[in-house]
């Protein structure tokens, strides 16, 4: 670890959530630790009731603000300028941003890590059975900043995969997340850079906590990233005002084309730019219990298909009034345009609405349930993450919007934020997002979907041992088909359980299980599963081995019957 000059220091802000450092464990088991660790106070308030709109460009959605004692949100004062009223340019943790002294302080902590992977069928097909051993070089870097003007951090690991058998498919992955925030005038001016990169499966049909892709011809790798200078103005008790402009650019390579069971070709990937402008004012406390926000964007796309000349623009007006403290109605209006290519498009000129409640359970969490019209229909919403006792928690959600893969990825820049260690996590629920990207059964597509969402988690935290049961369903149904594009609705249904066991202080084991159902309109019904146990051995200060045995399974007619893929992983990883 290298360490560059003076830290800033921060006044009463709130501490990360606790988790495992990178340093004495790998990535992989670090992460799926984290995922089970306890998490310390109020999940990060949940979006405002206007912004639920999926498939649009990461906007200025609602984030943590400090509260007073009727629980709602505080405006900026001179002990914490850079509030903000949206996720663009909200600090790396999700809590109220911190004050620095004048210095600087940068940390550089670089790895490298060794793996050597065995397995009986490398691409995982019922027909095409190979084995083969994959080496895998993975250097890394975790970058952090805390000083007067810049706040971030950075966190890549590009991994070389090189195959002793099958040499056509050694390719390079690259894996990163990355947040920052620059200062640029104190209290007033500020630049937010997010970028975020990750490996998925194009066909689906994976189990994705295993996060294995061996099969470089079903490699989907999707990169995005922001940029976005706004202004923050204070009136006073009265009102906050921001205006910023934001730019997404969201690429996805590799192999973006899925054959389907009678020789169909459809090209499942997407890359596009987009451009937004966005105004919020959001009032004070001096409303007393009323709390309302105004709020205009225009997004602008370039790209093909679904996204040749298409844009969304909408105007909301919201308010939220606490009935008691810790209980509030939520209400909406607005008027909404949006334009999507393909066949036979889409066209909404209309008016939004919603209404809701939301309960705050005292500092335990927050459960938020509303009802409305966006994106051309009605629909309901759940956001829902609760501390029970001091080892359980529970979160729950619930949404429908209009997405694909490549909307997906861009979102994925605003509903998670980065811990200290680089990591993603979930801003609606404070949990970790241990799996960007790549937290599906289904397959990529790059047609406009009607998009169904609903998932539970069940988590706890013991002295050694730590649980997560997690169900999910998605249903995603083809609105606007581009040309050669994905035209069929797919279904999947998932539970997973993880364990993770501290054996000694050196040695930690991770179990995992899981097993679903998906169902489309051109693959027909298959089941997957997939089960693997991890262990992990601190050998010295800074060099861990790992030793990984798993098994994935696929059974699915439309794609040529039952395949299955045992494996076995030992690595090492230095941190320096």
């Amino acid at each position: 670890m290298i360490r560059f000059g003076r830290s800033a220091t921060r006044r009463d802000v709130p501490l990360p959530a606790p988790g495992f450092t990178l340093g004495p464990r790998s990535f992989m088991a670090a992460a799926l630790a984290l995922s089970l660790a306890p998490m310390a106070g109020d999940a990060a308030t949940p979006p405002l009731p206007g912004d639920t709109g999926v498939g649009s460009l990461p906007s200025a959605r609602a984030a943590a603000l400090p509260r007073g004692e009727d629980g709602l949100p505080l405006p900026p004062t001179d002990t914490a300028p850079q509030i903000r009223l949206g996720n663009f340019g909200f600090p790396i943790t999700g809590d109220q941003p911190s004050v620095a002294e004048p210095g600087r302080a940068f940390t550089i902590t670089p790895s490298i890590e060794v793996q050597a992977l065995a397995t009986d069928n490398v691409f995982n097909s019922p027909n095409r059975k190979s084995s083969d051993v994959i080496t895998t070089v993975t250097p890394g870097v975790v970058i952090s900043a805390d000083t007067a003007r810049l706040q971030g951090v950075l966190n890549y690991r590009p991994s070389a995969r090189f195959y002793a058998d099958n040499s056509d498919q050694n390719r390079i992955d690259h894996n990163f997340n990355g947040a920052a925030l620059v200062t640029l005038v104190p209290g007033f001016a500020y630049l937010d850079l997010r970028g975020q990169s990750a490996v998925r499966s194009s066909s689906g049909g994976r189990a994705p906590e295993s996060g294995l892709v061996t099969d470089d011809d079903d490699r989907l790798q999707t990169t995005s990233f922001q940029v976005s200078p706004y202004i923050v103005h204070r009136f006073g008790d009265t009102a906050t005002m921001q205006i910023g402009y934001a730019y997404l650019n969201v690429d996805q390579s590799g192999n973006s084309l899925v054959q389907g069971p009678n020789g169909q070709v459809f090209n499942v990937g997407q890359s596009y730019e987009a451009h937004q402008g966005y105004a919020v004012v959001r009032t004070g406390p001096a409303f007393g219990r009323l709390a309302m926000e105004g709020r205009l964007e225009a997004t602008e796309y370039i790209g093909e298909g679904v996204l040749d000349e298409a844009y969304r623009r909408i105007g909301t007006v919201e308010a939220r009034y606490a009935i008691l403290r810790g209980l509030y109605v939520l209400g909406e209006v607005g008027y909404e345009q949006q334009r999507y290519g393909g066949n036979p498009g889409v066209d909404i000129d209309e008016p939004v609405w919603s209404v809701g409640v939301r309960v705050d359970v005292t500092d335990r969490g927050t459960i938020t349930l509303r009802y409305g019209r966006r994106n051309g229909f009605n629909s309901a919403s759940l956001d829902a993450a609760v501390q029970v006792g001091v080892r359980t928690r529970i979160s729950a959600q619930y949404s429908e919007g209009l997405s694909n893969s490549a909307l997906e990825a861009g979102d994925l820049l605003t509903t998670t934020t980065l811990d200290q260690f680089g990591n993603p996590v979930d801003l609606r629920t404070g949990l970790p997002a241990t799996r960007p990207l790549t937290g599906s059964f289904l397959g990529a597509e790059n047609s406009l979907n009607r998009v169904k969402t609903a998932s539970a988690t069940l988590s706890q935290a013991w002295p050694r041992d730590r649980f997560a049961l997690t169900v999910r369903r998605e249903e995603r149904t083809p609105i606007s088909v581009a040309v050669g594009g994905s035209n069929f609705a797919q279904t999947g249904t998932s539970g997973s359980l993880t364990w993770a066991r501290s054996l000694s202080e050196s040695t930690e084991a991770v179990a995992f299980v899981q097993y679903g159902r998906t169902s489309s309109d051109v693959f027909g019904d298959g089941t997957v599963s997939s089960i693997g146990l991890t262990f992990v051995q601190q050998l010295r200060e800074g060099l861990t081995g790992q030793l990984q045995f798993g098994r994935n399974t696929r059974d699915n007619s439309g794609t040529g019957g039952r395949s299955t893929q045992n494996f076995m992983l030992i690595g090492l990883r230095q941190t320096f």
